[in-house]
C-alpha cells in the first residue's frame, strides 16, 4: 500500500495524476448570494436538491445491485456485514443497520452491525469529530471488530478522504474482507482503496464545508435500498410485510392486524418495473 503522500510515475518518468479530494469540489456556485435570498427561496432550493439525490441513486443502480448480491452471498456463509464511518457518515450507516434487527427479527444484530468513530461518545453535543483524522484509530477498530475474510465492510465517507475510514477500509481489505465504499464525490482516495466503490454524484452541498446534509441523505437512501434487497433475498420478510420484534405495543398491533388479513398488503400485484400506470 502506498503512503498517503506517495507520488507515482509512469513509464516515461512523468508524475501520474492520483485521485485526491480537494475543497474545490465543494464549491456551490448556485448558492452564492444565499444570504440575500428569502426564506422561501432557501427552503425551495434545498428541497429541489433532493432531485440530485434521486438521480445519483438511479445512476448507481448497477453498483447497488452488485452490493446487495455480494452481501447476501457472504451472509449466507456466516459472514458479518458492518458499516463503518466517522461523524454524520457513520451515523447514516448506524441509522440503517440498527433498524434491521428491529424490523426483521430473523436478522442477527451480531451479524449485521455498525461502528461509528468514537463509539457512544459520538452522541455528546460535539461528538468526537477529531478522531476522523486518525488512520490508526480506524485500523485498530477493525482489529477490535474481528473482521475476517468472510465479512463485508461498508466504508461510508462523503468526501472519500477521511483518514479514519480509509484506515478501516485498508485494514479490512488486508484481512481478506470484501470492502465497499459509499462516496459522494468522484476522484477521491477511498475510491481506489475498496473492492466496490459506490459513487453517489450529488454535487456540492448548499454550504461549502457541509458534508452531512444531502450527502447523508444519499448515503442512507443507498444503504436502505441495498438492505431492502438483502432482507428479501435472505427470506427475512413475508413478501412486503416485516417479521418485526414485538417489543412495543405498536408492533404487536401490527402483528395482530397482519394475522387477521393473512395476505400481503399491497397496492399493486405486478412488479414495479412493469407498472406503467
Amino acid at each position: 500500500m502506498f503512503p498517503p503522500d506517495a507520488k507515482l510515475w509512469d513509464k516515461g518518468g512523468k508524475v501520474m495524476k492520483t485521485k485526491q479530494w480537494s475543497p474545490e469540489k465543494e464549491i456551490n456556485r448556485a448558492t452564492i448570494g444565499i444570504g440575500n435570498w428569502t426564506t422561501r427561496e432557501i427552503i425551495e432550493h434545498r428541497v429541489n436538491e433532493t432531485i440530485k439525490v434521486f438521480e445519483a441513486l438511479q445512476n448507481a443502480l448497477p453498483k447497488l445491485e452488485a452490493a446487495a448480491d455480494i452481501i447476501v452471498d457472504r451472509a449466507k456463509k456466516g459472514g458479518k456485514v458492518i458499516t463503518i464511518g466517522a461523524g454524520g457518515s457513520g451515523v447514516a450507516g448506524m441509522s440503517v443497520m440498527r433498524e434491521l434487527p428491529q424490523n426483521h427479527r430473523d436478522i442477527d444484530p451480531r451479524q449485521f452491525t455498525y461502528h461509528v468513530t468514537g463509539g457512544p461518545a459520538i452522541f455528546q453535543p460535539l461528538g468526537c469529530e477529531e478522531l476522523e483524522d486518525s488512520r490508526e484509530e480506524g485500523q485498530a477498530d477493525v482489529e477490535k471488530l474481528g473482521i475476517s475474510e468472510q465479512d463485508v465492510v461498508i466504508s461510508i465517507s462523503a468526501t472519500g478522504r477521511t483518514p479514519y475510514t480509509r484506515g478501516a477500509a485498508q485494514a479490512a481489505r488486508s484481512r481478506g474482507a470484501y470492502t465497499m465504499g459509499l462516496l459522494c464525490q468522484t476522484g477521491t482516495e477511498l475510491e481506489d482503496e475498496v473492492d466496490l466503490p459506490i459513487i453517489l454524484e450529488i454535487g456540492p452541498e448548499m454550504f461549502m464545508g457541509a458534508t452531512c446534509e444531502k450527502a447523508a441523505s444519499a448515503q442512507k437512501d443507498a444503504l436502505d435500498a441495498i438492505m431492502d434487497a438483502v432482507v428479501v433475498r435472505l427470506g427475512a420478510t413475508d413478501d412486503n410485510r416485516t417479521r418485526a420484534r414485538l417489543v412495543h405495543e405498536k408492533a404487536r398491533i401490527r402483528a395482530r392486524f397482519f394475522e387477521q388479513t393473512q395476505q400481503p398488503v399491497a397496492i399493486a400485484t405486478i412488479p414495479p418495473s412493469h407498472n406503467t400506470g
